[in-house]
């Protein structure tokens, strides 16, 4: 077999030309990192202006910052961003959302708030 270089896809060999369970490359997608937080906070906006935040993904929300202190600094910045989007595009709706689970995380997160100062 040819030496590939640079390019690994899970049709070619990777450049050490074997099968090692740990390149990678050769990973399936289920066992790459999954980003909870942003699925939990996509499912907690509300879909059409009428509709009410997910209350229920809220709390689950809250749990998950609970068991995973480390990660609150990188859901504040994620609700960080998302808030100043919406208030670029004038969507306050959407901004009181975001103070919404603000407010939740800060109230049942009290323990870990060293974790949400930079």
């Amino acid at each position: 077999m040819s030496v590939v270089s640079g390019v690994i896809s899970r049709q070619v060999l990777p450049v050490c030309e074997s099968l090692c369970f740990f390149c990678p490359a050769m990973r399936t997608r289920s066992r790459q990192p999954i980003r909870r937080y942003k699925k939990l906070i996509a499912d907690i906006i509300p879909r059409s202006p009428d509709e009410e935040p997910n209350d229920r993904k809220i709390g689950k929300l809250c749990e998950y910052t609970a068991k995973n202190p480390l990660r609150i600094p990188k859901i504040t910045y994620t609700l960080e961003r998302m808030c100043y989007k919406e208030l670029r595009t004038e969507n306050f709706r959407s901004a009181k959302v975001v103070m919404c689970i603000y407010r939740r995380l800060l109230i049942s997160c009290k323990e870990q708030m060293y974790y949400t100062t930079n």
